[in-house]
């Protein structure tokens, strides 16, 4: 029996066995792609953008919090008077988002879910959808609604797109949103690691999501993904300031090695990823080793879990088809599986490099020959490659050299297969927005440090 795995025979008794195992292949039904349509291709794949942002007062170079006649909330409930359509999500009895969706002037309907991080970072999840120009469209359109809401409420705001809150000169600074969710996973998070706190108040991500395939296909396509991360991480890299150090001083990667520092048990890299026999089986069965922290049941109720493992929560009782869910989203890996393929590395863009981004992976995922060009090159990579990766990048940049080959060269062979794979003029349009700053060396990060020269020398 291979470690982690479950003797389904004497682990827990008869009737715990059967209601564990019932949950259990629940769980891997949801990760295997079985409750998904046969036929996948590549190129019938949509894309869905998570795009997390601060919202900062331009008139106190400050961010926003929460509460107050004039802090989040109130932003929010002004801007359903804009997306009257939308519904509310509710928690608490405060306003915590808006859920609707768009239709675009060529008829496309793209959904919108506006939300909030833990620390009153906004986030949109818009998607899935096959037309990037589409799903652009509707973050702006979001973004103007904003933009005349809290000039209605008398505020200069403005949504920031950067990996870090450059405001911030210590995380605890920066007040939870009021949610259970937040307040149960503080408190555990904060004994794991030590920039706990500042993953959950001060940073901010660009995640997209994809569907995968069943089997074996699909496993390809998360090492892939899984490989790929650390390179998106460095091309993604746009923090100017951590902890008020400026952009000289401010370490490559930080969000990425925010992360490193949180909770190794559920962070990083899947154990066992790039091993022959890994499948959606052994990543149920990691994920239900690993403490929950929180559950939250089909009525919407969070509550703590102590210190027990999924696995014997899962025991307990048999569990709804949302509340499986929900436990697939108590881990942090850096490629993340459930009903889709996340890809959880890049930081907080802009949205004209956001979209961008989401077509570099489209380029590279929704094309079966791109595809296959990324899996000859990360076909050699082990579990250990990719944090070494990481590390390379993060202390060498466009010196570093990647699983065997200078970081500058495998970029361009990604840039190019990326290309490849883009069949509509107008998303190679928008892809190149980022790519062609990849074509010369440059990432986001590079702006803040060369304005930072500029004013140390007087410029």
């Amino acid at each position: 029996m291979k470690p982690g795995q479950i003797n389904q025979q004497t682990e827990f008794g008869d009737e715990p066995q059967k209601t564990y195992m019932h949950n259990h292949n629940m769980l891997v039904s949801v990760l295997s792609g079985a409750q998904r349509a046969a036929g996948f291709t590549p190129e019938g794949n949509d894309i869905c953008i998570h795009l997390e942002r601060i919202l900062i007062d331009r008139r106190e170079q400050t961010f926003v919090t929460f509460e107050g006649d004039t802090g989040i909330e109130a932003v929010l409930t002004k801007l359903h008077d804009y997306l009257s359509a939308f519904e509310e999500e509710r928690h608490g009895g405060h306003l915590m988002g808006l859920v609707g969706s768009l239709v675009s002037a060529r008829g496309v309907v793209v959904g919108v879910r506006i939300t909030l991080e833990a620390g009153g970072q906004i986030v949109y999840e818009v998607g899935p959808t096959t037309h990037m120009r589409e799903l652009l469209q509707a973050i702006e359109h979001v973004d103007r609604q904003i933009h005349v809401a809290t000039h209605a409420l008398g505020c200069n705001y403005e949504l920031l797109a950067e990996g870090y809150n450059p405001y911030v000169d210590a995380p605890l600074d920066v007040p939870l949103v009021p949610r259970t969710r937040w307040t149960l996973l503080n408190a555990y998070l904060s004994q794991t690691g030590r920039y706990a706190r500042d993953m959950m108040r001060c940073c901010c991500a660009t995640h997209v999501s994809l569907r995968y395939p069943h089997g074996r296909d699909g496993m390809d396509m998360y090492r892939i993904a899984t490989a790929l991360s650390p390179i998106t991480m460095f091309l993604t890299d746009n923090v100017r300031s951590f902890r008020s150090s400026g952009a000289r001083l401010c370490p490559r990667m930080t969000r990425s090695l925010v992360w490193e520092e949180i909770d190794p048990q559920r962070c990083g890299v899947v154990p066992g990823t790039f091993s022959d026999g890994f499948s959606a089986q052994e990543y149920a069965q990691w994920l239900e080793s690993r403490r929950t922290i929180l559950f939250t049941d089909a009525m919407g109720t969070t509550t703590s879990t102590g210190k027990r493992t999924t696995r014997e929560l899962m025991v307990e009782r048999t569990l709804s088809a949302s509340e499986s869910l929900g436990l697939l989203s108590t881990v942090y890996p850096t490629v993340r599986l459930s009903r889709r393929m996340e890809l959880r590395g890049a930081d907080s863009l802009r949205p004209i490099l956001a979209v961008g981004y989401a077509c570099f992976l489209k380029g590279i995922f929704c094309n079966s020959l791109s595809l296959d060009g990324a899996s000859d090159l990360f076909g050699q990579v082990s579990d250990d490659e990719v944090s070494l990766a990481a590390y390379e990048l993060r202390v060498r940049g466009w010196n570093a050299t990647v699983y065997g080959m200078p970081i500058d060269e495998l970029v361009q062979r990604l840039v190019q297969l990326a290309r490849n794979g883009l069949r509509d003029r107008e998303e190679l349009n928008l892809f190149n927005r980022i790519g062609e700053m990849w074509d010369v060396g440059m990432i986001p990060r590079d702006a803040f440090v060369h304005q930072e020269e500029k004013k140390r020398r007087g410029y």
